[in-house]
Formats: C-alpha cells, structure tokens, sequence
C-alpha cells in the first residue's frame, strides 16, 4: 500500500473519529433536552433555548469569552453614546436668545445629564478598546484621545478631563457652575468634541459586531450534524424545515 493511501485512510479515520465524538456529544445533549422538556409543561422548544441560553459560550476559549464580553460592552456603548450625542446636539430645540431663563436652566440641568452619562458610555468604550488590541480597535482608541486633545482647554473649563489611560472624568460641581451657553458651545455645537466622538460611533459599532460575528463563527462551527436530507438534528426533533445544504 503507498504512503499516500496510508496517509488518507489515517486522515480519514481521524475525521470518522471526530465525527463520532461529536455525535456522542450531542446524542448526550439531545437527551438531556429531551429529559427536561419531558419535566417541563413548556415543552421541547422551550427545553432547547433554556439549553442554547445556557450554552452560549460553550466551545469558547476564555479569551473569546472575555473579547466578546468586550465587544458587546462596546457595541452597547457606542449605541448609548450615540444617542446622547444625538441630543446634545440638537437641544435646545428653539434659538437661544427667545429662551426664557427658565427653558435656560431646564436645558442646562438635562444637558449636564446627558454629559455625564455620555462620559461613561465613552469610558466603557474606551477600555474595550484598549482591552482588545487589533489594528482597528488602536485607530479608533487614537482617534478617540485625539477628539479630546484638540477640545481640551474648552473641556478642562467645563470640568471635563482626560486620565493616564484615556478615560474621562468629570468635576459635576464646576461643570454645574458653568455658563449654560458655554455648555452649548462647547459640547452641543457642529465639529465640537461630541460631534465629532458622535461621528465616529457608527464605525466603532460596525467593528464591534464584525468582531462578534467572528467569535460566534468559532462557536457554531462543527457543532451541529446533519443527516442526509440536510435537518439539523434539532431541527428534527422540533419538526422544523430543512437547512439547504448540498447533498
């Protein structure tokens, strides 16, 4: 016999090996599922997401777990910190000198709100970021450090600051004693700091489900068995269609 045909019935034995292991697995799994739904007025689907909830991360290493506890804190983030920028800079909603001092201070009391929570949003992202080192994820975070850099002297007057790792902080106490029209400028107006973290939060929620898109790749791939009508064995058992799968 040939080294050549050696080395494929090797290879094929391996694969045939893997392939039972997987189905022991998963025969172990179905009857667990089918032993719940069994104990469960629900019934089976309701047995089969309680066991994807509880197997979500199942088959990760616990570097794909901690970058996908990153990038969804990042996604989440970056679609908060969007919509506060969004209000930032649309309040207020009427020409500020026919405001009355009232409409003034209300405008002022919720745009220091929406500060501080912007702020956090930013820090969140920010340490995801930095917690995840790519080539992307780098531009962005400079990108980021950058929109502060050139803002600086404005956002130090309103008691906003930049720490050692790029984070924010904020001194509530001088930002409330702030003009209310210097909030305005400075944080609501066209290429201030917030207009221009606002821009970039589209491109930041992009890459962070791109990143999680991949991990949960590496989650499902291999892990479902077909048979050789193309169902999934899941599929199977809750009477569902089939997958279009060559044959």
């Amino acid at each position: 016999m040939s080294t050549s045909r050696i080395n494929s019935l090797i290879t094929q034995n391996r694969l045939l090996s893997q392939a039972r292991s997987r189905a022991r697995s998963q025969s172990s799994q179905i009857g667990k599922i089918l032993n719940s739904a069994a104990n469960s007025k629900d019934g089976l689907l309701d047995a089969i997401k309680k066991d994807a909830a509880a197997n979500k991360n199942s088959g990760l290493s616990d570097a794909d777990i901690a970058s996908k506890k990153n990038y969804t804190a990042m996604k989440e983030a970056a679609e908060s910190l969007k919509e506060h920028t969004k209000k930032l800079l649309l309040w207020p909603d009427k020409e500020w000198d026919s405001m009355t001092e009232e409409e003034i201070a209300k405008y002022k009391e919720d745009a220091i709100k929406e500060v501080t929570n912007l702020v956090t949003d930013y820090n969140t992202i920010i340490k995801s970021l930095s917690s995840e080192s790519s080539r992307t994820n780098d531009i962005y975070l400079k990108q980021l450090k950058g929109y502060f850099k050139n803002a600086q002297s404005d956002l130090e007057s309103l008691g906003i600051t930049q720490k050692e790792d790029g984070t924010l902080a904020v001194d509530e106490e001088k930002l409330k004693k702030a003009d209310a029209q210097q909030i305005k400028k400075v944080l609501g107006s066209s290429n201030s700091f917030v207009d221009d973290i606002g821009k970039r939060t589209d491109n930041i929620i992009a890459n962070a489900e791109t990143s999680l898109a991949i991990i949960n790749k590496k989650l499902y791939t291999g892990n479902y068995s077909y048979n050789k009508e193309g169902n999934d064995i899941f599929d199977i058992l809750a009477s569902g269609s089939k997958y279009n799968v060559k044959r």
